[in-house]
């Protein structure tokens, strides 16, 4: 007796199918439903499902089988043999079921299968099926790679960055470049943790779709993107890319240090503002905390050791007593509104001069871009003809090609500001000589912290003592200063003398200003 066929339709679209104009649902629906009615077949049920058919677990086809095991339909009409399946295990399923008369028909528009072809015939069927998802991949593959050794990025736009269609790569956005870069220069300070970097974001605009500030770990792989400074790290290979940085190679590292000392947080309860927390480490190597108390009729801020490395006995000492003692040790290096203004005027005919002097430095960096190129050649060639494994081959490579990317960033800066490369790293020293020419008494502990973390370095607190010594440029200022002091209390007309600022402040000097903060 001839089976009954009471037949289903099975409609199936995945989005990584856009570029093959493969038919929509509705019209493989549609199709199907005017093949049924061309031959009087009865359709019981319609499943449609926009989902891949690499990977086993389609909830809507496994639904379908289920109803058709338990007998309530015993055919399927879809547009090709490929809706079902392209992975081995749904097809040898639906193949079993054929086999077994569970599914007594398959029908496409071009083709029957019957009980009797689940062997060769929908082997084959299948293989072709299969076998487009091995060569899909293994060609997508391929594709990656070569826009990777081109240089350009295959991957999603990360923040800060859109694809431009001519040049098939990323490039700055001309809008959230300068936020990503201003918020990496905020964070390298290392005054504020991945919560506040979020908030940052988010006061720029930058959020989730949901709406909500990115989490802290959204942050962190932020800030560890090396995709930012012209590295391509992709399944753990790294590429040079060729692509606009919108980080520099000395500012990512800035924050990856930030980072670091940032790893542990201190917990700070809200509401308080205790500026030289996170500053200073007591004797002990502890960081110290700060609290209220009361003493003498009035409530005042206290600084004590958090004790983390074990008992300590080192005492208590008032917010007042550090931020005297800072202004203090950072007086020598202040200098008047006057001196700030001349050392600014002659950096600008300085750098003037100096724009036509840069042919060496440019020399010097190409020559050393071509010694990278050798050593990445050998390191290929080595690993190649395995002298060496592919683990010490990648990290031998990621520092080649992060040394290489730094190298044309700094050759191409070169050529763009010239002389200005000096300028301005020059000109925050002499700002942060000034802002502590103008400390004094009444100035905000805020404001004197701040001084403290630019200038200062190893900044200590013990016995109620406050220390730190000053970073380079600084301590080379110090000097300078003592030296000028002296010379202008013998001379005060050489303060109007611009040979005399030239002598002292002169970025071509073999010790200079120009040197240390370069």
């Amino acid at each position: 007796m001839k089976t009954k066929l009471r037949y289903l339709i099975y409609a199936r679209k995945s989005t990584d199918e856009a570029t093959r104009q493969v038919t929509s649902l509705d019209a493989q629906t549609r199709e199907m439903r005017e093949l049924a009615k061309r031959e009087h077949c009865t359709i019981g049920f319609v499943f449609e499902e926009s989902r891949t058919a690499k990977e086993p677990g389609r909830p809507i086809f496994n639904e379908m089988l289920e109803l058709i095991e338990r007998g309530e339909a015993n055919a399927i009409l879809c547009w090709d043999i490929d809706r079902l399946y392209r992975n081995p295990v749904d097809e040898g399923r639906v193949r079993w079921m054929l086999q077994r008369g569970i599914i007594a028909a398959i029908r496409t528009p071009t083709r029957q299968f019957f009980p009797d072809d689940a062997g060769l015939l929908m082997g084959v069927e299948g293989g072709r099926a299969t076998d487009y998802v091995i060569r899909l991949k293994r060609n997508v593959a391929r594709g990656v790679r070569e826009k990777l050794l081109r240089g350009e990025w295959p991957g999603g736009k990360p923040v800060g960055y859109i694809y431009d269609h001519e040049r098939r790569n990323i490039v700055p956005d001309p809008k959230r470049a300068k936020i990503v870069e201003t918020v990496f220069e905020e964070f390298s300070a290392g005054r504020s943790g991945l919560t506040w970097a979020s908030e940052r974001l988010g006061q720029f605009g930058i959020r989730n779709r949901s709406g909500k500030t990115w989490s802290k770990s959204q942050m962190h792989s932020f800030f560890t993107n090396r995709l930012y400074t012209g590295v391509m790290i992709w399944n753990g290979e790294t590429f040079e890319g060729k692509y606009k940085p919108i980080v520099s190679v000395e500012l990512f590292n800035k924050v990856q240090a930030a980072l670091k000392n940032r790893s542990k947080p201190r917990k700070v309860r809200n509401g308080h503002n205790f500026p030289f927390c996170g500053v200073f480490r007591c004797t002990c190597g502890s960081m110290m905390t700060a609290q209220w108390a009361r003493g003498h009729g009035g409530l005042y801020r206290y600084y004590r050791c958090t004790r983390k490395a074990g008992i300590c006995s080192e005492p208590y000492i008032q917010e007042k007593s550090v931020t005297e003692q800072c202004l203090a040790t950072l007086n020598p290096l202040g200098i008047p509104a006057e001196w700030a203004a001349s050392v600014r005027s002659f950096i600008t005919e300085q750098s003037q001069a100096d724009a036509g002097s840069l042919d060496a430095d440019v020399l010097h960096i190409t020559e050393k871009l071509s010694a990278i190129q050798t050593k990445l050649n050998k390191l290929t060639r080595g690993f190649l003809d395995e002298v060496i494994d592919e683990e010490s081959y990648q990290a031998a490579k990621a520092d080649l090609v992060t040394e290489k990317t730094a190298l044309k960033r700094q050759k191409e800066q070169i050529r763009k500001t010239g002389a200005e490369r000096w300028i301005e790293p020059t000109e925050k020293v002499i700002s942060a000589l000034e802002s502590t020419g103008k400390a004094h008494a009444e100035t905000p502990p805020q404001e004197v912290s701040e001084l403290v973390q630019i200038i200062g370095t190893n900044p200590l607190i013990s016995a109620k003592k406050v220390s730190f010594s000053f970073a380079e440029p600084y301590e080379f200022v110090l000097s300078l200063l003592g030296n000028m002091r002296s010379e202008l209390a013998a001379n005060p007309s050489l303060a109007s003398n611009q040979n005399w600022w030239s002598t002292k402040w002169c970025p071509r000097q073999d010790l200079n200003l120009y040197d240390v903060t370069h």
